[in-house]
């Protein structure tokens, strides 16, 4: 009997001794990378989901109704793993006016009223756990990866073109590096393709965003359209400019320069529309460097100097990064997002901590468990599916 309780109790201290705890950090992740620990909360969907109004957007039964359904498909494909789950829904964020902002920061604020109509949910994995006093895990801090499934999202996958975009019009570029020609930079190619991500959503958009681009951590991002068609339309040159020069007064008051300057950069834009006369119809592609135009690129636009669509290299050759077309949301997609009927899906998660066991585990679960064909009949397929949600792999297995 000695000896058992002896064995016992050496089997509980190597236990405790297994989750390292540090003060104010949490238990480190090595420590509990092979728990499964699992959601704070089971999401149970209500029978009859009710509609949401917020300031001038109205969100139906039916929206907050599918986005309590991806917390189910969320939940019903992944169990976290070295890692706490919460979960939620939420929709666009209602552009306000902050007295601690800048100009800038507000204009650019002011273009979120231009984005599609977008409703969605996510999963929250926190990293960083203590116990509570009945020995739960919770969360220490706040630091999280994130999944999340989106109808009509494009504001967190895409960059926005501030200097011709408004209240009522916005404008972006995709950072799709998978469909541009030069692919890819070196350090960011594996990473692209992790876990063969490509071979498991090869029949539907999907691409790898690096950190630092459109967010801190780095994304991967599946697009679900009916047919693999998204509804934005590329932007010409000639409407570029055009929408250049009717925002000059707004910027002179926003990110003024002098009368001096205005002056230089109305008339440096007037050569560049003659410039580029023949190219009016090309579409404008830029560089993402280039996304932030100011009126003071057009004051430095003088002849001689690069403009907005050169891309050259230190030798004058042509073509040495990635550009990117400016994009804007279809008028007739814009009406139809806030309809019933989710024009396209975006489905992302973050992999902030690309080498840590629990972000590992999401990335891995998604693309194993996660029923991407399923999730595009039931809003895109020919025929409306009935069957409930099944994963294509318990997250239970291994």
């Amino acid at each position: 009997m000695k000896i058992i309780v002896l064995i016992s109790s050496l089997a509980i201290s190597m236990t405790t001794q297994a989750q390292v705890y540090k003060e104010r950090i949490g238990f480190t992740l090595e420590s509990i990378a092979e728990i499964d620990i699992g959601w704070i909360k089971i999401y149970n969907r209500p029978i009859t989901p009710t509609g949401k109004t917020l300031s001038t957007r109205v969100y139906s039964a039916k929206q907050i109704g599918y986005s309590q359904q991806f917390i189910e498909w969320m939940q019903q494909s992944y169990l976290p793993k070295g890692c706490l789950d919460g979960a939620g829904y939420y929709q666009n964020a209602i552009p306000k006016f902050s007295g601690t902002n800048s100009l800038l920061g507000n204009a650019i604020n002011e273009h979120l009223a231009a984005l599609p109509h977008m409703y969605g949910a996510f999963s929250r994995m926190y990293m960083y756990l203590k116990k509570d006093e009945n020995g739960k895990f919770v969360p220490q801090n706040n630091f999280a990866a994130y999944w999340r499934i989106e109808a009509n999202q494009l504001q967190h996958i895409s960059m926005p073109v501030s200097f011709i975009s408004s209240a009522d019009d916005y404008y972006f570029v995709i950072p799709d590096f998978s469909s541009n020609s030069k692919g890819y930079s070196y350090d960011d190619k594996a990473a692209s393709n992790l876990m063969n991500f490509d071979k498991y959503l090869k029949d539907y958009k999907h691409f790898y965003i690096p950190p630092k681009i459109v967010e801190d951590d780095q994304q991967y991002v599946v697009i679900l359209s009916k047919n693999n068609e998204l509804p934005f339309e590329k932007v010409t040159i000639g409407e570029f400019f055009t929408q250049a020069e009717k925002q000059f007064p707004g910027w002179q008051k926003i990110t003024p320069v002098s009368t001096e300057n205005f002056s230089l950069a109305q008339k440096n834009l007037t050569r560049l529309k003659e410039n580029y006369k023949s190219k009016w119809n090309n579409i404008a592609e830029i560089k993402l460097s280039n996304n932030q135009i100011e009126l003071q690129d057009f004051v430095n636009a003088k002849e001689g100097n690069t403009d907005i669509f050169d891309n050259l290299d230190i030798y004058g050759k042509e073509g040495a990064m990635p550009t990117f077309p400016i994009l804007k949301v279809k008028k007739t997609a814009l009406a139809l997002c806030k309809t019933d009927q989710p024009q396209w899906l975006v489905i992302r998660w973050t992999m902030g901590m690309p080498n840590a066991s629990f972000n590992k585990y999401l990335h891995e679960s998604i693309l194993n468990n996660f029923n991407f064909d399923y999730v595009y009949n039931y809003f895109f397929g020919k025929n409306k599916v009935v069957e409930v949600y099944k994963p294509l792999r318990s997250p239970t297995g291994k």
